[in-house]
């Protein structure tokens, strides 16, 4: 398990900045404070492992993210000398691996590897790294059939799902994910989990001898099947979250950005418990989200005992440059022991306001 980050110099990070993991994380925040900038420094080491399996640069522009050349991402106001560091740290400190990053003169859509000053006491396979980001696919007309690669994943944009789940929709998946007295294959517990979280969902790829899939989706219990167009947004948008989960395996790492997007707040709460069970299946789960929740509903697994207070992470990014991360701690019955200033208080804001307001205008 990934169980710290420290970044030095990379775009919003100029000092040294630490970020400390457990089994499920959740980064939340004000807009702008390098939520994305964190997971970002995980990607770059998945894209870059994609060329080549010991990477000697870093490639900027790839599978999963396009950050530009080496000035977009070292920090501005950082000396053109200073290299940007990335540490990572796995299950105690001492196993650890650093990177000195430093401009590449030859092509400036990648940075070179230092290897005169990095280091590696830890093998860890950032390959392995599921990861959903929020700008996904909504809903399709049909899916072009493709070739699965080394490493099944939905996609970046969910653009997989449907190819995913046709190839390998009898892989059984982990008994703790399992639903109901069914059949524990991908396809039977996709739908038990959108039918879980959305109160009623059937889903079909009916077998195609040509290169395009279809996939059809039912909202209830009935026998009639839609294509996503003819369904609400919230089942596309969901849909490669529980694949995912379902398919990630111990030791993988999932990464899913505002999986509250187009959802119900139940629709919230239930997905957030099930991405708890999938962390609690040894995936290391990272949730981005501005969403109060998704954030109750990580306390609501606490208090339910899915997961335990340790083996969750809250991580609130604020606009203080000499402290721009911190750590909420969380109590064994859900509660949290700190509560910082615009960490989630803006509907008891807007209240205050409001009974305000209606007294001024009796």
């Amino acid at each position: 398990m990934l169980t710290q980050i420290k970044l030095t110099h990379f775009k919003c990070f100029k000092e040294k900045t630490s970020f400390p993991f457990s089994q499920l994380n959740l980064l939340t925040g004000i807009n702008g404070r390098g939520k994305s900038t964190l997971l970002q420094s995980l990607l770059l080491m998945r894209q870059s492992i994609e060329h080549n399996e010991n990477p000697t640069q870093i490639w900027l522009n790839g599978s999963c993210v396009n950050l530009g050349n080496f000035n977009d991402i070292r920090n501005s106001n950082t000396s053109t000398k200073e290299s940007i560091i990335f540490e990572y740290y796995f299950y105690q400190e001492k196993f650890n691996t650093k990177y000195y990053l430093v401009e590449n003169i030859e092509d400036h859509m990648s940075v070179n590897i230092d290897n005169t000053r990095s280091f590696q006491n830890a093998r860890f396979d950032f390959s392995k790294i599921h990861y959903i980001s929020a700008d996904r696919f909504g809903p399709q007309e049909f899916y072009l059939k493709s070739n699965l690669t080394t490493f099944p994943n939905v996609g970046v944009k969910g653009e997989l799902t449907a190819n995913v789940l046709d190839k390998k929709k009898d892989d059984l998946v982990n008994d703790k994910l399992c639903l109901g007295e069914d059949a524990k294959t991908l396809i039977t517990q996709t739908e038990a989990w959108l039918n879980e979280i959305f109160e009623g969902a059937k889903v079909e790829i009916p077998h195609s001898e040509t290169n395009i899939l279809e996939l059809f989706i039912n909202t209830s219990a009935s026998k009639d099947r839609f294509k996503p167009v003819n369904v609400g947004f919230g089942y596309s948008y969901i849909l490669p979250i529980i694949v995912s989960g379902l398919i990630a395996k111990e030791g993988e790492i999932l990464i899913v950005e505002n999986p509250e997007a187009h959802l119900h707040p139940k629709a919230q709460s239930r997905l957030t418990q099930f991405l708890a069970k999938v962390s609690r299946c040894g995936v290391q789960v990272f949730i981005e989200s501005h969403s109060e929740h998704i954030l109750n509903a990580l306390r609501l697994a606490v208090l339910k005992q899915i997961v335990t207070a340790s083996d969750l992470s809250i991580l609130y990014f604020q606009p203080n440059s000499e402290q721009p991360v911190i750590q909420i701690p969380v109590k064994s019955d859900g509660e949290l022991e700190i509560w910082p200033e615009d960490f989630f208080d803006q509907e008891e804001i807007d209240l205050a306001e409001m009974f305000k307001l209606r007294r001024q205008n009796r």
